[in-house]
């Protein structure tokens, strides 16, 4: 009798220490996943995209009175190349992008094979959009050009995000491009604008 007690005990000592351990494990994975999404969210919160409704985004009109006040021109056009076709460029440059690697086509994107037309893209920013821009928007130029040169000789499609990145903001930013719902504050040129505004 004093046997199965004692077997009676052990069997029910292991379920608590059965059970004891349930728990611990239950409450470690929940705590896991609580503090990865937190650490997510907060990651995303500062360095992630902003909603571009959330964001106080300039018109045209805006971007020109900040030239005005600041002192400072970010275009440069002449009578062939004028602001509106300047604003054009980097729209069509932003769709570009948008084909290759929105919605995350990047993910299936060869630098490889798509190399002879980078060197075209990256003409395209020195020949048609660069010599007709001034201050950060020129320096945005050179940050898309950097990027384009890393991405080809790292074969990494990573930099060429931060391009697409570039002309998403400047589209926002220059053109009143209105159909974004994120926004990256990755340009000099917001920032020009932010300190001119």
């Amino acid at each position: 009798m004093e046997k199965a007690e004692l077997e009676r005990d052990g069997t029910s000592q292991q379920q608590v220490r059965s059970e004891k351990s349930k728990t611990i494990i239950l409450t470690l994975v929940l705590s896991f996943f609580f503090i990865g999404g937190i650490g997510t969210w907060g990651y995303y919160e500062l360095f992630g995209p902003k909603m571009a409704s959330d964001m106080n985004l300039p018109t045209s009109e805006d971007v020109m009175d900040a030239e005005k006040t600041s002192g400072t021109s970010i275009y440069k056009p002449t009578i062939k190349v004028p602001v509106t076709e300047i604003q054009r460029r980097i729209n069509v440059m932003h769709e570009y992008w948008n084909r290759e690697l929105g919605f995350n086509a990047w993910n299936n994107y060869s630098i490889a094979r798509n190399k002879e037309e980078l060197m075209n893209v990256k003409e395209d920013i020195q020949n048609k959009i660069q010599p007709f821009v001034l201050g950060p928007l020129k320096a945005d130029m050179k940050t898309a050009i950097a990027k384009i040169d890393l991405s080809m000789k790292s074969d990494s499609v990573e930099p060429l995000k931060g391009v697409h990145r570039i002309f998403h903001d400047l589209d926002i930013t220059l053109n009143d491009y209105d159909e974004a719902t994120t926004f990256w504050e990755v340009t000099e040129t917001w920032e020009w604008y932010q300190k001119a505004h």
